[in-house]
């Protein structure tokens, strides 16, 4: 990865300032009838990797749900992209708590049924950011990122929710 700015490039390049990863994390969910199950949520995040802070930090994001279509999800982040991200610095969002709702296919059933809405269906994440390196005037964007996601519960006798994530190809 590159550790200074004059080795970022414009998307296509030898590298990146912004490391974009998604990564399952353990957390809980309450179900319908009050209890809280185990359920295992993915995170989106974008790392700084360079010795210069970035600014102007815009991340971009589509979802789209299997048999369904591919939406443009970016206007979910409407006040929390970063400004700016020091060297070694994240920021993180939560897919379900964010892009979901924000898709028009999968809203509606995740308001009406709640997690159980997304148990068993593919959904393809592909996210990039857009922005600026410190002491730069040009704007640089990341290769976009590609995932596909699938949550199911695989022992039902426990209702525990786990997440399989798998890297696609860009």
């Amino acid at each position: 990865m590159p550790k200074s700015p004059d080795e970022s490039t414009v998307s296509g390049g030898r590298g990146s300032c912004l490391q974009i990863s998604l990564q399952s994390v353990a957390s809980h969910i309450q179900a319908s009838d009050g209890r809280e199950i185990p359920f295992t949520r993915a995170v989106l995040t974008i790392r700084n990797v360079c010795d210069a802070d970035v600014g102007d930090v815009v991340l971009h994001a589509t979802l789209g749900q299997e048999g369904g279509t591919v939406q443009d999800v970016t206007h979910a982040l409407a006040r929390a992209d970063a400004a700016s991200i020091r060297p070694g610095d994240a920021v993180s969002w939560d897919v379900y708590d964010l892009f979901l709702p924000a898709h028009p296919g999968t809203a509606s059933k995740v308001h009406m049924f709640g997690y159980r809405a997304v148990l068993n269906w593919l959904f393809e994440l592909s996210a990039w950011a857009s922005y600026r390196v410190s002491g730069s005037a040009g704007q640089v964007q990341t290769p976009v990122s590609r995932w596909t996601l699938r949550w199911s519960v695989p022992d039902p006798s426990t209702g525990a929710v786990a997440l399989a994530i798998e890297e696609g190809k860009g």
